[in-house]
């Protein structure tokens, strides 16, 4: 399994020995490039956002994590057992169902981890809990306020209740 970034925070993804090729969003990438054909950029992104109000997002990460992860592991018995059954006629042809199975599975997990990170964006928006349609506030600890030296200023702002995104 391969899980691009902070292990906390990743989605691992099953990769096996004897694959003939990798999906080409974990091959490409560099650091100095934001590229969302980038595997690794999409598990950075998710785990370098989550660090603005980590106490709230890592539960919707944790969960989408949990989700993916689960549905992986219950299917590797019929993956293992159908490869096998592949490799007893033909080694050749496992390899390649083994290497397109998890490039398939490696394309819709980063798929899913961008859809999440740009759930998150929204959900997060300045600094609310905008999802359910109601935002929440959630502010900033006093003890970092404090750090910061913004505990006489303004700690919070009102959010419009209704807000025409019609135009954005």
């Amino acid at each position: 399994s391969l899980g691009p970034d902070k292990p906390y925070l990743t989605c691992f993804v099953p990769f096996y020995v004897g694959m003939t090729d990798l999906p080409t969003s974990y091959q490409t990438g560099t650091t100095e490039t934001f590229d969302r054909s980038v595997a690794w950029w999409a598990f950075n992104f998710v785990a370098n956002w989550a660090s603005m109000k980590f106490s709230y997002m890592k539960k919707d990460i944790l969960a989408k994590q949990k989700e993916i992860e689960g549905k992986e592991f219950s299917m590797q018995e019929a993956i293992d057992a159908a490869a096998l059954r592949l490799h007893e006629k033909d080694p050749a042809l496992a390899r390649e169902y083994l290497t397109n199975y998890c490039i398939d599975n490696a394309n819709r997990v980063v798929s899913q981890w961008w859809d999440l990170a740009d759930m998150l964006i929204a959900k997060y928006d300045d600094g609310y809990v905008n999802i359910p349609k109601t935002a929440e506030e959630v502010g900033y600890p006093e003890w970092w306020l404090k750090e910061v030296g913004y505990d006489k200023g303004p700690i919070s702002y009102k959010r419009p209740l209704e807000v025409d995104t019609t135009n954005r």
